[in-house]
């Protein structure tokens, strides 16, 4: 049986330190197709809720765009191929869609757009964003990242939270060096350091996942999440309720009772 998403929904909390909220998501359903997106701001006050904004509609509408070309033109391909070859009757990829060369040009539009907006005045100069994406199609999921926000699959089940996206960050580079312990990295005072953000030059790297799925409920979110609540929580606030509002509200209340010293941005995806 193919297993496809069923429900997303996303909140945003500005948390108990900060004075304005630096983050920014998108959460929608095209069609039977999934797209999340969570932005979260850096910079201060160098408009760090700007540069977010600007990424999250951005991404949004180059992929909207992109899709609905692809899928036009794949459409369209098909018809003139009908009369001469016949198409895998087992292939659940019916749009048949090139995600990863959509997700990166969406991931370059909105880097550019926050760049050019970034050079009009001195308050927005050397603004940026961190980013992750979700999309799902059929029974497979493609995503991106830049900077520190992530994608986790609770796998309710197992009781486990599964971390697919690799940070951007100096404590993670020493991880991967063997210099620090994954332990050791959550409680390191550098561990805000980021190596890799939207819009702060021309042009950035994203990195790219796929794979296919049997089953989990994906969450994508900030950091202001994360470092907050502990991951046995995660799983337990995430597995223990259908209500993805209700789980989203306990994610954020958690974090904010544990501090809430960051902005707290959460999209949850059940399948």
């Amino acid at each position: 049986m193919l297993i496809m998403p069923t429900a997303i929904a996303g909140k945003t909390d500005i948390g108990k330190k900060r004075s304005i909220n630096e983050d920014n998501f998108h959460a929608e359903k095209i069609n039977d197709i999934y797209l999340a997106v969570v932005c979260d701001g850096v910079g201060g006050a160098k408009a760090g809720n700007v540069a977010s904004s600007i990424a999250v509609k951005s991404f949004a509408d180059t992929f909207k765009e992109s899709l609905a070309s692809a899928i036009s033109s794949k459409f369209d391909e098909k018809e003139k191929k009908d009369k001469k070859a016949k198409k895998d009757k087992g292939n659940k990829n019916e749009n048949n869609v090139n995600y990863k060369d959509i997700l990166i040009a969406s991931v370059a539009k909105a880097n550019g757009d926050i760049f050019a907006v970034s050079k009009e005045n001195k308050e927005t100069r050397g603004m940026g964003t961190t980013m992750v994406s979700c999309v799902f199609d059929g029974d497979e999921y493609y995503a991106v990242n830049v900077g520190d926000s992530r994608l986790y699959i609770v796998d309710d089940k197992n009781r486990k939270l599964n971390q697919i996206t690799k940070d951007h960050s100096l404590v993670q580079e020493l991880v991967d060096s063997g210099v620090l312990t994954k332990e050791q990295a959550e409680k390191s005072p550098n561990k805000n350091i980021i190596t890799r953000v939207l819009g702060v030059e021309g042009s950035v790297d994203a990195d790219f996942y796929r794979n296919k799925y049997a089953s989990g409920i994906f969450l994508l979110c900030s950091d202001g999440l994360y470092n907050y609540i502990d991951e046995n929580d995660i799983i337990k606030i995430i597995s223990e309720s259908d209500n993805l509002e209700f789980c989203l509200s306990q994610l954020i209340d958690k974090a904010n009772e544990n501090g809430g010293g960051d902005n707290i941005t959460a999209i949850i995806i059940k399948t």
